[in-house]
């Protein structure tokens, strides 16, 4: 049985971490990984004051706080009980917090950021699975724009908005890319040679089908279905997408709309209704994937296509 945790909008002791020292929660909270690890939390603060003042937090535990400025920012760090001159950093800017150290700044300006706790065990992880050695820290210069790591961030906005459109494929996807980005450019990580990624086996292949077709109308996890093909999860996505000529979210999104076309072909069928049997959130959901997928709403299809 596969047993993961999806994306979630559910407290933790890192979101409660966050409120108690860098001000009360916004709406917007993820979590990605296989129960009982996680591999990447994201959460987005953001303020409108002028002045939001002096942000102090202790040391947590033996990982990392990337943070991505989306509009830009101005703060003072706090070093040696001193506070630094006023800096001003561009969007998209990043930074990198070990949370081992404890962390004091004056935030003198709004704000909006994406805040990605990144635990020292999923780095590990993903130096193993990549064949290479441990990663010691990870480390940038104070204001550095990361138009990559800004991309991936952004592209979780929409989840972040609303948990219930987060599907756990497609975050577990752009967790893993930018765990990668992170550990390569700010930690030093240096991947073998690449091996040739082979095609899945048939019964690898069957398999993650089958997985994935049981999750059709619910969540599916890379991490908990590359296990169950013997595979890594960053062997098992360029392996999929060699065998298929897809991504395994790529695939099971055009399944969900291939089911939504049989359904919506069925008269007297709601799409309210197709779009809960589909997976989706609600019927706007089904309708935005709808169109960017298909080129016209749902309802607009059916008419077309209906006999």
């Amino acid at each position: 049985m596969i047993r993961h945790r999806s994306p979630s909008a559910e407290d933790s002791c890192f979101a409660q971490y966050l409120s108690q020292h860098y001000g009360e929660n916004q709406r917007g909270f993820l979590r990605t990984g296989w129960e009982p690890h996680s591999d990447l939390t994201v959460h987005r603060k953001r303020s409108a004051l002028p002045v939001f003042g002096q942000v102090s937090a202790p040391a947590l535990e033996d990982g990392f706080l990337v943070s991505i400025s989306l509009r830009g920012d101005s703060q003072q760090l706090v070093r040696n009980g001193r506070f630094t001159e006023t800096r001003s950093f561009p969007a998209d800017s990043l930074g990198i917090r070990d949370l081992s150290e404890a962390y004091a700044a004056y935030l003198c300006s709004p704000f909006d950021f994406l805040f990605f706790h990144v635990p020292r065990a999923a780095l590990d992880r993903l130096a193993e699975e990549s064949g290479a050695r441990r990663i010691d820290r990870l480390f940038s210069g104070p204001g550095i724009v990361d138009p990559i790591a800004a991309s991936l961030g952004r592209a979780l906005l929409p989840a972040l908005s609303d948990p219930t459109v987060a599907k756990a494929l497609f975050v577990e996807h752009v967790a893993l890319a930018l765990n990668s980005h992170l550990a390569q450019t700010y930690g030093g990580l240096q991947v073998p040679a690449a091996r040739q990624i082979g095609r899945l086996s048939g019964p690898q292949e069957r398999r993650a089908r089958e997985l994935l077709l049981l999750h059709v109308g619910k969540e599916a996890s890379i991490t908990a279905i590359a296990a169950e093909c013997g595979l890594s999860r960053s062997y098992f996505i360029k392996a999929f997408k060699q065998t298929t000529g897809m991504t395994p979210h790529k695939w099971l999104l055009d399944r969900r709309i291939q089911q939504a076309k049989d359904l919506l072909l069925r008269p007297g069928t709601a799409i309210a209704e197709t779009a809960v049997d589909c997976g989706f959130a609600d019927q706007s959901h089904l309708t935005r994937v709808f169109t960017s997928v298909v080129g016209m709403p749902p309802g607009a299809w059916r008419r077309e296509h209906a006999a």
